[in-house]
């Protein structure tokens, strides 16, 4: 007989669960926004050393998403958990090696080959229009040492989609704690010595501590990696790409639209324009992926196993009962952010050579970023819903027609608004995108039930309460802004927090009288956790 893994995780509520997650990638995101926030503070967005950093360190965790994301995401764990339920444990874990050390060498090759390409990388990603030597130069030399990003990364995903399988979600979500807390070191003692340069090496032994901190819990579990009886021939492998190749396109959206606004925003940005756009995608993807994410890995799993042993009354339940999340947090998340994109923004980047020209672009791609928070939310939960039955057609057609909307939009918009051009685009066309998902699997599988006459009553509920919400906490603001003394980092802080707390706090209380029934699953779940 089989030996089966055990995972105790995936019997607990999903909200619980991912609770946990939230929590721990939290600390993880505030520490990524204040190294973030260390660049712009030591070097501006309109100097040489940013402009070259911000390119080098995005450019190779991107092609990393467009190439090999949906590897992880897509068949990895599907094929993995069906491996679990139908071969057992060890079967599992030895095409787990043979996946790891695939991965291993193909992005290892890739390395080898962009650091050889850099120069043309720079010049068509972010800009040949730079008149200037010196961050053309420093860009390509950073770049250079800053591509094994894309070996490091490729096995610590591939073990961390691993330990998700298992069940073990918090390790994976507390790897950037580490790899953040490694690079905020180097700010506060080493910059003045090394450099640039110097924080180039240390975002790879940041990145490849995310490794590191994972083996001991691969290897309580008996995980072993092993060179032998590896072979490109594989089944496991084999049906491992056969459903990537379909699917793949969908995970290229989000990293093939940063792409095109970064290269949009270079035109019609100003200055401050690729720096500032890609510090307001950091800082919404922080605010939007910090929930959608933690989700998405925990529910793809769960769904994988449900969709291998048949049972697919469970599996429709499982994205109701994620939509009605989505619905619930996000909704009041865009209108929230909306409303405060300016002071937050001001909050945690402007310091130093960061000024209030660098404030003012940056919150304006924040702003229109905000808009497509739901659409992003949704695009990830139903790509996973699919990628769960092994179907990669819809989220291909979708995907495909998301970047050209992107691209299309973007040029358009971008002369009339300036930066919020490429913004807007992003959002209109991955909620398009999310929209025609949600179609499709509707026509894919008639016979479940994904939305019901509830959940559309529960949507307008939230709707009215969160633009009632919104209204309250923008004039809460402008009361706070002329009350306090915005100079002071304290005084940004409650001039944010207090229209916050009062904003939150008139949301769950709208909910609670008019009976949302998402808040009251919800908070059934967390008391049965505790």
């Amino acid at each position: 007989m089989n030996e089966k893994v055990k995972v105790n995780q995936q019997d607990k509520p999903i909200f619980a669960t991912v609770g946990i997650m939230m929590v721990v990638g939290f600390i993880g995101k505030i520490m990524g926004l204040f190294r973030d926030r260390m660049l712009v503070v030591h070097y501006g967005t309109d100097t040489a050393e940013s402009i070259a950093f911000t390119a080098a360190s995005v450019l190779p965790r991107v092609f990393l998403d467009i190439m090999f994301a949906a590897v992880f995401s897509a068949s990895f764990i599907p094929v993995f958990n069906e491996y679990l339920e139908t071969k057992g444990k060890r079967e599992a874990f030895n095409l787990a090696a043979r996946f790891i050390m695939m991965i291993g060498f193909i992005t290892l090759a890739m390395t080898v080959l962009f650091i050889m390409l850099a120069s043309p990388i720079f010049d068509i990603f972010v800009g040949a229009e730079y008149d200037n030597v010196v961050i053309s130069t420093l860009g390509v030399h950073l770049l250079r040492i800053l591509f094994p990003l894309m070996f490091l990364s490729g096995l610590a995903f591939s073990l961390a989609s691993m330990l998700q399988s298992l069940g073990n979600f918090n390790i994976p979500a507390a790897m950037s704690i580490v790899s953040n807390g490694i690079i905020l070191l180097y700010y506060f003692f080493f910059i003045d010595y090394f450099g640039i340069y110097g924080l180039a090496i240390t975002f790879l032994i940041a990145w490849g501590a995310q490794i590191i901190i994972q083996i001991p819990f691969l290897v309580k579990h008996r995980f072993k990696l092993s060179f032998r009886n590896f072979t490109w021939r594989d089944e496991g492998l084999r049906k491992i790409a056969q459903l990537s190749l379909p699917v793949m396109v969908a995970t290229w959206v989000a990293p093939v639209n940063l792409l095109v606004n970064g290269r949009v925003s270079n035109i019609y940005g100003g200055e401050h324009g690729y720096v500032a756009i890609n510090l307001a995608h950091g800082l919404y993807s922080i605010i939007a992926g910090l929930f959608v994410l933690s989700l998405a890995n925990v529910i793809l799993p769960k769904l994988s196993r449900l969709a291998t042993l048949g049972n697919m009354n469970a599996y429709a339940e499982s994205v109701r009962d994620s939509l009605k999340s989505l619905f619930f947090l996000l909704i009041p998340m865009t209108f929230g952010l909306m409303a405060i994109a300016h002071p937050l923004v001001r909050l945690v980047f402007q310091s130093g050579d960061f000024g209030h020209e660098s404030t003012l672009v940056t919150s304006t791609a924040l702003f229109y970023f905000s808009l497509g928070i739901l659409g992003f939310g949704l695009q990830v939960i139903l790509c996973r819903a699919f990628y769960a039955i092994q179907y990669g057609r819809a989220p291909l057609i979708t995907g495909i027609i998301a970047m050209v909307i992107n691209l299309i939009l973007s040029v358009m918009i971008a002369p009339i608004i300036g930066i919020g051009g490429p913004a807007l685009a992003s959002s209109i066309s991955i909620s398009i995108s999310a929209i025609l998902l949600f179609i499709i699997l509707r026509h894919k599988l008639p016979n479940q039930l994904f939305w019901t006459r509830d959940m559309t009553i529960d949507t307008i509920k939230i709707i009215i309460i969160s633009i009632a919400m919104f209204f309250v906490a923008k004039h809460t603001l402008y009361f706070t802004e002329s009350f306090f003394d915005e100079i002071t980092f304290l005084a940004r802080i409650f001039t944010i927090l207090i229209p916050v707390i009062l904003g939150a706090g008139l949301y769950i209380l709208g909910c609670f009288l008019f009976r949302v029934s998402a808040l009251r699953k919800i908070t059934t779940q967390l008391w049965r956790k505790t």
